[in-house]
């Protein structure tokens, strides 16, 4: 059996005898200098307090281990790699986009997970102990040892490679937007993926051992639901990185993994807030996740860079009628925002038919308010401004100084959506406020114009705009290439 060639060159440049024999000695040392205070030679396995506080303090030290040195480990190998100028020649070698993807995802790391599991022993064998001389771990959790440290050992794995696959993904995108590489980005990476990390263990950190989650009315084990869903969100992490990867050895993709991962995220973050509602659920989860679609539309169109070459290549495809070929040069957030207008308009649809019991359990309160009504309105208009957004987006892409195209739109977006609004209200003009935010009742102000003929406009016009940009960009272009044939 062929070791794969990118996890073998990390094998002879991470694991040193030197580096082999620190870890563990620093990890031991950590441990006896925190565990020495409860230690109690006289009772088994020094005592129940000792063993407690090596299992907490190992298991903790395994999290810290991978949000600070893991995530930044993975994260400096792919821009190590592009600033030595090295990458281009990894990315002309036989190896497949899957090797190289695991390759470089447990390679680059390869001395954390050394760490890593030098910690999940002890935890392991604490925990063992602490429960076969004291009982401790199986009165808290309600659970067989066994089982316990299964569901400690797969969650732990899985919020690994979760953290590291995540912190390669972000690097690698950043990375290509401007083909270079800079140090910056391996602590944009860490902080990505620690916000995101610490998110979801302040969501999971409240489960206990025995409870239930309820998800769409159905009942689960608190643990074991926590653990299945990192795996699940680890499984979605390494296919995008896998999909990432390929772009990097210039394959196509189509652009289908995406939307299917925000409809897995919506579905599970939806079950998850309807928990055990059983009523109505059909309407609230279309919402919910038409909702987690209109968010995520952003992160595509921000971390890909926008290619003429293939915005000019999809304008053909339409107007030639080839729908197969369009959706294979579609940039990944068009075919997001597309997939988000069908959600949109199931949505609009399942509201207007519905009862106004559906959003709000407090119905009678609120008879006389078309809340369905409102909430349908107010998600066209969002939906609309959404479009905006990313035609503005467009619109930066275009213009002459590309490599500031995404600070001139974050300045648009603060403009748009927090210095005009805030002013238009200090001045009392509250009527015009749906024309920066998707406002669509206001109970002190009575509008002249229909709150939804504001991002109509808007879209129409900016719509405007970046015809009369792309018309003067593919001129400029065609009149550069007759001068560079003319010489």
């Amino acid at each position: 059996m062929t070791l794969n060639p990118e996890l073998r060159r990390y094998l002879w440049l991470e694991l040193s005898p030197g580096r082999l024999i620190l870890m563990p000695v620093v990890l031991g040392l950590i441990l006896l200098l925190i565990g020495v205070w409860t230690f109690d030679g006289s009772r088994p396995g020094g005592g129940p307090d000792f063993l407690g506080t090596i299992s907490g303090t190992a298991s903790a030290g395994y999290v810290l281990l991978v949000l600070f040195l893991g995530a930044r480990a993975a994260a400096n190998a792919m821009v190590r790699e592009v600033a030595e100028r090295t990458w281009d020649q990894q990315r002309l070698s036989s190896t497949g986009a899957w090797s190289m993807t695991w390759g470089k995802l447990f390679g680059s790391t390869i001395y954390v997970w050394y760490g890593c599991a030098i910690l999940l022993v002890v935890t392991l064998t604490s925990m063992t102990l602490w429960d076969m001389h004291y009982e401790g771990v199986s009165s808290e959790t309600g659970e067989t040892i066994p089982l316990t440290l299964v569901q400690l050992t797969v969650g732990l794995v899985a919020m690994t490679i979760l953290v590291e696959a995540a912190a390669i993904l972000v690097v690698m995108t950043t990375v290509s937007r401007r083909e270079s590489a800079r140090q910056l980005d391996v602590t944009i990476a860490q902080i990505v993926v620690f916000v995101v990390a610490v998110g979801a263990v302040g969501t999971l950190s409240d489960l206990q051992g025995g409870e239930t989650v309820y998800w769409y009315g159905h009942g689960f084990h608190a643990i074991w639901f926590a653990v299945v869903s990192l795996v699940l969100f680890a499984l979605w992490s390494v296919i995008g990185l896998w999909r990432r990867m390929r772009v990097e050895l210039q394959m196509k993709n189509m652009p289908v993994m995406w939307p299917l991962f925000v409809l897995f995220s919506g579905i599970w973050l939806s079950g998850v807030i309807l928990g055990e509602e059983t009523g109505n659920t059909v309407t609230l989860t279309v919402l919910i996740v038409t909702v987690t679609s209109m968010l995520s539309t952003y992160v595509p169109a921000v971390l890909e860079r926008m290619d003429p070459v293939h915005l000019r290549r999809l304008i053909g495809t339409l107007q030639e009628r080839r729908f197969a070929q369009a959706i294979r040069h579609a940039p990944l957030w068009v075919v997001a925002h597309g997939m988000t207008l069908i959600g949109v308009v199931l949505s609009v649809v399942l509201l207007l038919v519905s009862t106004p019991g559906v959003l709000l359990e407090e119905a009678q309160e609120y008879a006389d308010v078309d809340i369905p009504g409102i909430a349908a309105g107010t998600l066209v208009a969002w939906y609309l401004f959404i479009t905006r957004d990313l035609l503005l987006l467009m619109f930066s892409w275009l213009g002459k100084r590309t490599r500031r195209a995404f600070t001139t739109w974050l300045i648009w977006m603060a403009l748009l959506y927090g210095l005009a609004p805030m002013i238009v209200a200090a001045i009392g003009g509250y009527m015009f406020l749906p024309a920066f935010a998707p406002f669509w009742d206001v109970p002190y102000a009575n509008f002249a114009i229909p709150p939804i003929l504001w991002p109509i406009a808007e879209v129409i016009l900016v719509a405007l705009l970046l015809r009369w940009r792309w018309k003067r960009y593919a001129s400029a272009t065609v009149a550069q290439t007759s001068t560079g044939e003319d010489a």
